[in-house]
Parts: C-alpha cells; sequence; structure tokens
C-alpha cells in the first residue's frame, strides 16, 4: 500500500508473467472511501505504436507575434520509444542556430528563435518504431504588420481639381485583417508628405482640392492590428482636365475650286483627346511663302470650309488644326498646292467611230470651259464591264478629240471615259461613261456628225478661207466624198481636202463668190451611206442681175424688168445702177443711180435710135458685175386698145349703183393702165365721168345718184396709146334700194311636248333682206318622207314660239322655220333632231315669291289673299292646311292646274300665327283687381321682333387665277327680319382643320386675294344681320389656285354670212380661249391678205372680219384658226353674195 497525491503511480518490482488486481480509494480527513478495483492485468513487457499528444497545441495551430522566441513541445508516445524527424513542408528541417529540434524521453520540442514571416508554414513530424510509422502536422502562423498594397496605384480619374485613385490590397495582410490604409500626398517640387486620410477602408480614394496645374505624388499604406505597414507611391499626376489636346486633323483636299475660292474638306482627327472636338482653324499660305494666315474667323463646325478671297492664277496650301476643351491641335499636314483657276470642264460623253474585235476608236468633245488655260491634253479610261475597274487606257499625252483603244478582248463589253488637263495642271473630273461597247467585227450604218453651226449658212468675206469639217462613224470605215453641183471635188492648191478615217477637212482658200454654194459630204460603206450639206456664202460684190428684159418700147420710153442677182454678195442689194448708150457711140451715161425697184422706165429717148441699156446692182461690198440688154429701137408698138364690153349694173341702191364689165379683147400692144366710166340721166343728153382715180379693177361703185332716177353706164379703156372707143351703153336702171328674201330663223329649239303637240321658239333673222320681217311659217315632215305640211295659219306667224297641235302619239317629226318678208319665204331653220310627240312628266314644285316667303301681316277684319304658281305634269293634287291643324272652315280655296288662292274674309286674330319678324312693337301691361282696371305701363322703347339670318344662298366660282378667287353667291331666303349688314367670307387650306376669316363684304361678291399657287382651298360664306352670324354656306367643291385655261372654241350661231354686193360685209365669229388665241385667217386654204378694204380684228371674245364693198371676188370659204398654248382649233364659214336685181 502507497500513499500518493497525484493521480497515477507507477508500481515496481513486479514480477512478470504474475496477474495483479490493483484498487484504489480516496482519503480525505474524515478517512478512506470505498476502493476502485481494476480489472486483472498479466505482467509483461509492454509494446505500442508511436503516437504524438497534440492535445496541448489548440487545433494543431501555432501563433506567434513575428520576432518572438517559440517553443513548441510534443509529448511522444510508443514503445519502443519512437523516433522523431521534422519537415517543413516537404523538405526535412534544417536545424540552425535559430531553428532547432530537442529531444526527450517524452516529448519533441521545436525552438525558434525571433520568429518570421518567412518562418510560418505547415511543420509535419514523423514517429516511426518497429510498430508503424505515425506523421502529424502543425501550423505555425506569424503576425506581422502588412505588406504595402499591390500596386501600382491606379488614377482613375484626373480633373484639374481632384484626382480619383484605387490599389488592392496588401499580398501579405499580416495574417490578420487590414484594418484601415493611410493615403499621403506630396508636390513633386518638394519633400514632404502630407496625410491626406489615415481611416480608409476602401481601396479607392478621391483627393480633393488641389490646385491646377501642380504635379502631384501619392502614397498608400496599409494598417492592421500590429501596426502600419510599408507604402507604395504613385506616379507623378498633373491636377489638369483628364482629356489630352486633339490628334492631327487628315490632310486637308480641295474638292472644288475656281479662280476666288477653294473648298476644302478633310478627315477628323485619329484621337480627340478624351474631348468631343469643338471644332476647327483653317490657316493658308501662298506656295512660296511661310508665313500661315487664319483665313478661319470663326470656329469651324464640321469638316468642310469654303476659303475665298483668292487672287488667280496663284498657288495656295491649306491646313487645318482641331480644338476641343483642353486646347489646340498640332496642325494638320499641309494640303496639296492648288492653283485658284477656273475648273476645267468635263468632256463630253465619248461615242464610238469604229469598233474591231480588238479596238475601239472613240471620240468626245472639248470641255465647255477650260479653267482659264489652254487644254493641254487628255487622259482616257477604260472599264472592262460589269465588275472592272477603271484603267488607264492611254500611256502618251493625247492632243486631239480621238483616240483608239487597243489592247481589247474580243466580245468583252467596256466602257470608255476622259478627262481633260490644261496648262495651268488643273485636271477635271472624268466624262459621262460612253455607251457600253462589245468589241466585234460589225457592219454599221455611217453616221456624220456635224457641228450645230453649220446647219446655218457659212458666211465668210471674199478672199478669206472657209473651212468645212464633219466627223464620221460607222463600221467599216467609211469612204467620204466631197461633191458640188453633182461634181465630185478634188484636193487642189485652191480647195484643199483632208480626210482621216474620221474625220474630214474641206479648207477653200482665197474665196471668191463663185465658190459659194451648197457642198455636199457624203459617207458610204456595206451598211448604206449618209450626206449632208453644208450651204456656203460668200460676202463679195453682188454678181450681174438675171433676167434683164426691156418692154413697152414706145418711141421715146421703155421699161427695164430685171431680177435680182443670183448671187448677191451675201448682203442685201441695197440700189441698183441704170445705165445706157446708143449703139453707135462708146460711152455709158447714168439713167438712174440709187434705184430700189427691179422695175425702171426709161424715158427722154429719140425716136428710131437704137439703144443698149445695162442695169448693176450694188450692196455694202460695192458695184456689181453689170448685165447687158439687147439693142433696142425706139419706136411706138402700140395702138389704143378695144372697147370693153356692155357693162352690166349688180348692187342697186337708191343712191348708188355698182358697175361692172369685162378687159377689152385687145389691149392694143399696151395693158390697160385705167378704166374710165361714164353715166348719163336718162332725162338728160350729157354723159358724164364717174371716176376721178384710177380704175384697174373691173367694177366700181357709182355714188351720189339722184333717187329714183334712171341711169345708163359706159366704159372707156386707157392704155399708154390712149383712150379707147366707149363701150356700149348699158340699159337703164332705176336708182332705188334692192329687197331680198330673209335669212334663216336663229337658234330653234323645242319648249314643251305633249301627246298631241310641240311647243317651239325661235330667235328673228339676223338678215332681214331690207325689209321688216312679216311672218313665220313653220311645217313638219315625217322623217321617212319628203312631204312637208304648214302648220301655221295662211297669213303666217307673228311671234317668234308656236305649238304645232294635232300630232300622232310618239311619232317623231323634223321641223323646219322660215321667216316672210315682203319678197317672200327666206331660208329655212331646222329644229334639231327629231322631236317625239309625247307627254313630259314634270314633278311638282310650288314657286314661292319673296313676300310668301317672309311673315305675312294684315290687319285685322281685311281679307287675307294667298296666291301660289304651281307647276307638274300631270296637274298635281293641291292641299292646303295649317301649323297646328286648325280648321280652314273659313278659307275659300281655288286651285287650278297652273296656280291655287287662298282667301280668308274677316281675318281675326285666331287667323294669325307667330309675331311678324322684322316688325317693332311696344307692349303694356294693367293692373286689374275687383274696383276695376288701373293705369298701363309701357315699354320704353319699341321692340324688333327678329332673329339671324339665313345662310346664303348658292355659292358660285366665277374666276379662278394663280393668286386669287372670286366669289359670287345669292342673297339668303330670309334675312332674320333684319337689314343684312354684310357678309364674311372664310377659307381654310387643303390638310387644315382652321377656318380663316378673310374679309368682310357689304356685296354678294368678293376677290380672295394672296393664294399660292397650285394650293387647294376651301371657302364658305355667312350672313351678318344686328341679332349675329348665320350658319356658314359653303362652296361646294374645293378650289385649286391656278390660271384658267381654256382650249380654243368657236361659238358659231351659224356658219353662213350673206351680204349684198356694194355693201360692206360684216362677219362677226364669237369664240371663248384662255390665255387670249393667235388668230389666222385663210381664203380658199390661203393667207388672207389685209388691205385698206379688207381687216381682221380680234377681241377678248369676238373675231370680226370686215369686207368693204364685197364684191364676187370675195365669197367663197373662209377659215379660221385659232391657238393658243392650251390647244388649237378652226372652222370654216361661207360667204354668199345676194342675188342681182336681174336675177330677182
Amino acid at each position: 500500500m502507497t500513499t500518493v497525491k497525484a493521480l497515477d503511480y507507477t508500481v515496481t518490482d513486479l514480477i512478470e508473467g504474475a496477474e495483479y488486481t490493483f484498487r484504489i480509494m480516496a482519503v480525505n480527513a474524515s478517512g478512506r472511501s470505498d476502493p476502485r478495483e481494476s480489472r486483472p492485468a498479466v505482467i509483461k513487457e509492454q509494446t505500442s505504436a508511436p503516437s504524438f499528444d497534440l492535445r496541448g497545441v489548440y487545433q494543431k495551430t501555432v501563433i506567434a507575434k513575428a520576432g518572438d522566441r517559440v517553443k513548441v513541445e510534443i509529448p511522444v508516445l510508443g514503445k519502443p520509444r519512437p523516433v522523431v524527424t521534422w519537415k517543413k513542408g516537404d523538405i526535412v528541417l534544417k536545424e540552425t542556430q535559430r531553428i532547432n529540434i530537442e529531444t526527450t524521453l517524452t516529448s519533441t520540442i521545436l525552438n525558434i528563435g525571433e520568429i518570421k514571416r518567412t518562418d510560418g508554414g505547415q511543420y509535419s513530424m514523423t514517429g516511426k518504431n518497429m510498430l508503424g510509422t505515425l506523421t502529424e502536422t502543425i501550423t505555425v502562423l506569424v503576425h506581422d504588420i502588412p505588406g504595402p498594397p499591390t500596386g501600382p496605384i491606379k488614377l482613375e480619374e484626373v480633373s484639374c481639381d481632384y484626382v480619383l485613385m484605387s490599389w488592392e490590397a496588401p499580398e501579405n495582410d499580416g495574417g490578420v485583417p487590414i484594418n484601415n490604409y493611410i493615403v499621403e500626398m506630396r508636390e513633386t517640387t518638394g519633400t514632404s508628405w502630407v496625410e491626406l486620410a489615415a481611416t480608409v477602408i476602401r481601396t479607392t480614394f478621391k483627393a480633393a482640392r488641389l490646385s491646377t496645374g501642380t504635379s502631384y505624388q501619392f502614397r498608400v499604406r496599409a494598417q492592421n492590428r500590429y501596426g502600419i505597414g510599408p507604402c507604395i507611391v504613385s506616379e507623378a499626376v498633373v491636377a489638369a482636365y483628364p482629356f489630352d489636346v486633339p490628334g492631327q486633323p487628315g490632310i486637308p483636299t480641295v474638292t472644288s475650286f475656281n479662280k476666288d475660292s477653294m473648298t476644302l474638306s478633310w478627315n477628323e482627327p485619329s484621337s480627340d483627346g478624351g474631348s468631343a472636338i469643338l471644332g476647327y482653324h483653317v490657316d493658308r499660305k501662298e506656295k512660296n511663302s511661310i508665313l500661315w494666315q487664319r483665313v478661319s474667323k470663326n470656329l469651324v463646325v464640321g469638316n468642310i470650309f469654303k476659303s475665298t478671297g483668292l487672287v488667280d492664277g496663284i498657288a495656295y496650301e491649306h491646313r487645318v488644326i482641331a480644338e476641343n476643351m483642353a486646347g489646340l491641335s498640332k496642325p494638320s499636314k499641309p494640303s496639296e498646292t492648288m492653283y485658284a483657276l477656273d475648273p476645267v470642264d468635263a468632256p463630253g460623253k465619248p461615242v464610238a467611230l469604229n469598233i474591231t474585235r480588238h479596238e475601239v476608236t472613240v471620240s468626245w468633245t472639248r470641255p465647255e470651259g477650260d479653267g482659264g488655260f489652254s487644254i493641254t491634253g487628255y487622259t482616257v479610261e477604260r472599264r472592262e464591264l460589269p465588275n472592272g475597274r477603271w484603267l488607264k487606257a492611254n500611256f502618251n499625252n493625247i492632243l486631239e478629240t480621238i483616240y483608239t483603244v487597243s489592247g481589247l478582248i474580243e466580245d468583252a463589253t467596256y466602257e470608255f471615259r476622259v478627262l481633260a488637263r490644261n496648262s495651268a495642271g488643273s485636271v477635271s473630273a472624268p466624262s459621262q461613261p460612253s455607251e457600253a461597247i462589245t468589241c466585234r467585227d460589225d457592219i454599221e450604218e455611217p453616221r456624220l456628225d456635224i457641228d450645230a453651226s453649220y446647219s446655218s449658212n457659212v458666211v465668210v468675206m471674199a478672199g478669206e478661207i472657209f473651212k468645212l469639217e464633219a466627223n464620221v462613224t460607222g463600221r467599216p470605215i467609211p469612204s467620204l466624198v466631197w461633191t458640188k453641183e453633182g461634181k465630185e471635188l478634188e484636193d487642189t492648191a485652191k480647195l484643199e481636202i483632208k480626210t482621216s478615217d474620221f474625220h474630214t477637212t474641206l479648207i477653200n482658200k482665197d474665196s471668191l463668190r463663185r465658190d459659194g454654194g451648197a457642198f455636199t459630204l457624203t459617207a458610204s460603206n456595206p451598211g448604206g451611206f449618209a450626206k449632208f450639206t453644208f450651204n456656203v456664202k460668200v460676202l463679195d460684190r453682188p454678181g450681174p442681175p438675171d433676167s434683164l428684159t426691156v418692154t413697152d418700147i414706145a418711141a421715146e420710153k421703155c421699161v427695164l424688168n430685171w431680177l435680182h442677182p443670183t448671187h448677191d454678195g451675201g448682203a442685201k442689194i441695197e440700189y441698183f445702177i441704170i445705165q445706157r448708150r446708143e449703139t453707135s457711140r462708146l460711152a455709158w451715161t447714168n439713167v438712174a443711180t440709187d434705184l430700189q425697184a427691179n422695175r425702171f422706165k426709161v424715158t427722154k429717148l429719140l425716136k428710131g435710135n437704137e439703144y443698149i441699156f445695162r442695169v448693176m446692182a450694188v450692196n455694202k461690198y460695192g458695184v456689181g458685175e453689170p448685165v447687158e440688154s439687147e439693142p433696142v429701137i425706139c419706136a411706138n408698138p402700140y395702138v389704143v386698145s378695144d372697147a370693153p364690153t356692155q357693162p352690166e349694173v349688180t348692187t342697186i341702191t337708191k343712191d348708188s349703183m355698182v358697175v361692172c364689165w369685162e378687159r377689152p379683147e385687145h389691149d392694143g400692144g399696151s395693158r390697160i393702165n385705167t378704166y374710165v366710166i361714164e353715166r348719163r340721166d336718162k332725162t338728160g343728153l350729157r354723159w358724164v365721168k364717174c371716176n376721178k382715180r384710177t380704175v384697174t379693177d373691173l367694177r366700181f361703185k357709182v355714188s351720189g345718184l339722184t333717187p329714183g332716177h334712171e341711169y345708163e353706164f359706159r366704159v372707156l379703156a386707157e392704155n399708154n396709146a390712149g383712150l379707147s372707143q366707149p363701150s356700149p351703153s348699158s340699159p337703164f336702171y332705176k336708182a332705188i334700194d334692192t329687197i331680198f328674201q330673209p335669212g334663216p330663223p336663229g337658234n330653234p329649239r323645242v319648249l314643251d311636248t305633249t301627246k298631241s303637240s310641240i311647243t317651239l321658239a325661235w330667235n328673228k333673222p339676223v338678215y332681214d333682206g331690207g325689209s321688216e320681217i312679216t311672218g313665220y311659217i313653220v311645217e313638219t315632215c315625217l322623217p321617212e318622207e319628203d312631204e312637208w305640211t304648214i302648220h301655221t295659219p295662211k297669213k303666217g306667224w307673228t311671234a317668234t314660239s308656236f305649238t304645232i297641235t294635232n300630232l300622232k302619239e310618239n311619232q317623231e317629226y323634223k321641223i323646219n322655220i322660215c321667216a316672210t318678208n315682203c319678197e317672200g319665204v327666206g331660208e329655212p331653220a331646222a329644229v334639231p333632231g327629231t322631236p317625239k310627240a309625247e307627254d313630259r312628266l314634270l314633278a311638282p314644285e310650288i314657286e314661292l315669291g319673296a313676300e310668301l316667303r317672309k311673315v305675312v301681316c294684315i290687319r285685322a277684319c281685311s281679307t287675307l289673299r294667298l296666291f301660289v304658281p304651281i307647276k307638274g305634269r300631270p296637274a298635281p293634287e293641291v292641299k292646303w292646311s295649317r301649323e297646328h291643324g286648325e280648321s280652314l272652315d273659313k278659307a275659300n280655296i281655288e286651285i287650278t292646274p297652273s296656280f291655287t288662292t287662298l282667301q280668308v274674309e274677316n281675318v281675326d286674330r285666331f287667323d294669325g300665327g307667330k309675331y311678324m319678324e322684322g316688325k317693332l312693337y311696344s307692349f303694356r301691361v294693367l293692373a286689374e283687381n275687383e274696383f276695376g282696371i288701373g293705369l298701363p305701363v309701357e315699354t320704353p322703347e319699341p321692340i324688333k321682333v327678329s332673329e339671324k339670318p339665313l345662310p346664303p344662298g348658292k355659292v358660285s366660282l366665277r374666276e379662278v387665277t394663280g393668286t386669287s378667287v372670286t366669289l359670287f353667291w345669292e342673297k339668303p331666303d330670309h334675312d332674320g327680319g333684319s337689314r343684312i349688314t354684310g357678309y364674311i367670307v372664310e377659307m381654310q387650306g387643303k390638310g387644315s382643320e382652321k377656318w380663316t376669316q378673310v374679309m368682310v363684304v357689304k356685296t354678294n361678291e368678293a376677290v380672295v386675294t394672296g393664294l399660292t399657287q397650285g394650293e387647294e382651298y376651301m371657302f364658305r360664306i355667312s350672313s351678318v344681320n344686328e341679332k349675329g352670324v348665320s350658319d356658314p354656306r359653303p362652296l361646294s367643291m374645293p378650289v385649286v389656285a391656278k390660271d384658267l385655261v381654256i382650249s380654243p372654241t368657236f361659238k358659231l350661231l351659224f356658219s353662213t354670212f350673206s351680204g349684198l354686193a356694194g355693201d360692206d360685209l360684216k362677219i362677226d365669229i364669237p369664240y371663248a380661249a384662255c390665255p387670249r388665241a393667235n388668230v389666222t385667217w385663210l381664203k380658199d386654204g390661203v393667207a388672207l391678205k389685209e388691205t385698206t378694204r379688207v381687216n381682221a380684228e380680234a377681241t377678248d371674245k369676238n373675231l370680226l372680219l370686215v369686207i368693204k364693198e364685197a364684191c364676187r371676188d370675195d365669197v367663197g370659204t373662209y377659215t379660221i384658226k385659232l391657238n393658243n398654248t392650251v390647244g388649237e382649233a378652226s372652222t370654216d364659214i361661207s360667204s354668199n353674195r345676194a342675188p342681182r336685181k336681174s336675177q330677182l
């Protein structure tokens, strides 16, 4: 038994192999406890596998502060005693003076002096004995101040007064969480750091209140519970805007130019510096200058600028500078040098002249504008269709406007275009591409391309050179031949002909008058031929006059006649010179030196002498060649003429007669110069000459006769030999007015029809035959027959309307109407169509007069009479009633087919209705009680009973132009009992819902102006009286503001005009046309020539032809043609001569 104070005890000196039982009792001051026995145990040597007692290491983790000494003791269990080895990670722990391992009988100890952060990690211990191996791992954590934050410091946003920065947490946080960060700042010009914040939790910080333009550095340190770690430092940063100036703009290019200005464009900078481009500045300098001048007065928005104020012919360069909020960029590179010149226009569209399998010959026209410098060459480009690129086709400069492109592919399709270049180096834009051209050998008919200047005469001065040229196309290449007057021309020293494949030129040197004329160029190949005629006029002295003849030769005179020279020298013939000489002499004597006519009467000749005459034409270039006549002997070749035929009198009035005759059978060898007309009164003996002036016509109006007297007439002819014998005398004619039958009635028409009658109307004839119309005859005929039946009384019908009765129902008739006068029945006028005898059905219609449309006002005890016309077929049934169904017993009603009347005698107030509108009334009130009626009280002023008026009547459109509209409307059916004071005109444009008041007028017509051409408008009219404005009355349709156009039309009432011979004939034709038409009169297909006797006039609505003293020559068909910008129209009218008295 042993007493111990510990809780364990080692019993020794036991016998190996014996079995023992042990018990233990607890002892205190009061005594022993009951014993606790162990299980029986056999004493023998024990073995156990290695194990480590890690209960003394919490969670197998050892925590130490950097710099401290660490001792980790771990009990080792196992029999036999295990051998223990240590590793750090996977590497055997190497012992040093600072780190070593101690081993005792019961434990293994790890000693680390002045522990470092690098000493932390996983340490493993391995125990090994004969029973096995065991490895345990513990973790050593070394806590320290944190490492530097992970950099670099990012400057997220830089402005003029703040910097926003960020960083990452330290990779080494010291083994414990980071509590906060400390941010410091210094100016790069100093060395002292200023703490900005010491409690920054996040990894971002905004340094504010910085000085603009100052350079700063920032540093950041992390802090944990062990202290503050090392810092990281940012790059230097300037407190400024967070963007830079823009990059360089693109090189400016000149998109268009002329001698005064250039238009530039450029690309934006590749970088805007982080701020939007505000605009650009444009600088300019001359080519040889080093001084740039700013030409943009304001900031240029966009990338296009027009540089103006240039000097013609000077070369300029331009550059562009971009600007943003940070400032100006570097200038762009200068543009290409460009001269201030007018641009060269593009050449004309290329045209293929000849096409083969591998070549195409194209030609083009020169540019219209050469930019002020001569064209020095052309460049031809080709492109293979459909997707080929434009390639240069010529390798040498092209001076002409024609070029043959070779090296092409057979059956390939090409386009060609041309660029022009002038001596200033300016290159035009490409011409329009040619038509698609396929390379193959085809036959094409020749075509001549002639300059438009050759379409008229080619005029050249004598002695100068004229040049004719043409281009030709065709396949194969056409042959070219020049001809004149049917003869082929050859190349001579004077006439030079140059011909190439597609061009020919004819040059005439030292031009003479005879070199002018028509030159014909013919191009031909197997495909056909083409011709063109050049008309050349050489300005020179005129050639000799043509056809000089000597006529009317007499003893002392003769007449020379000639024609203008065939060659007038290219200028107007100003006058002629006439000379003569006797055949016995050589000297020429001037007869006339300034003669304008082609005929001259030569006088003062010597009878019997022989003369030669010559005539020379004179133009502004001088006196032309003369033409000489054959010798002539002066002798009279004629005698007096025969007497004229017996005269006839065609038109007789009470004081005049028209005398007509025929020419003498023989004129005696000399033309008749005049006629002498003589008359003799039947009661007298002496012949009196009637004409004082020359008479060359075969008719003459003798006036100044005594009414009722009888006259006879004779005529004498006078030629150069004198007066002939008088003609036989005419019969005696009495001077009285002649009367003829009247013309046809005008505008015959049907007014009404029934099953047994037809009612007609017509107008009086335009021509009454010189006598009053005494009546009319109306006759009918069945359409299929020719037998006419007269329906008017035998004595005639004097009215201009007539009802034909006793007709067959539903039968059609032809109807004629004739006028009669004292001379008989005139020409009939047919009623249009074939009217049918049938009843016309007419809907009932009541025609209320204006007085019945208002309230009828009558006095009590008087008689009410209402008369109402009615229409309708068959006769309508008429019924009278009152507004509220009151009785009409007092009324006397009469009804007929054409009207109805209502009469009420002795009317009282119960026969009336409402108050009468528009009347003034006074009212008074009287009080009544059991003692009687009191004094009345009256209204101070009369009261007018009225209301707003009704809307205006139908609104019509009177006239429309491009800027105005004329409106017309009817008055309201009822004025509301008060006078209409005006009308309101309103307008509404198309697409608008708003009505606009245009004007207020007092009449029922308005002209609305200020409209827009082509716009559509609506109009409406409202009536106004003292009670207000009526409802509006709109125009029935929209109106488009445009000028009225009317195609020419005739409004003929009849197409035949008659007149008495010798009287004035007036033809008046109504027409319509807008704009006003041009008028052309023709007679029998020939343009009508106006004279003092024939005169045509035109107004806006009528055409008037006046023929004074009409004769048989004026009879015929006249054609009138009208034309304006809208169209044209024509019509034919006939003119008839009234019969002579001998025919009556």
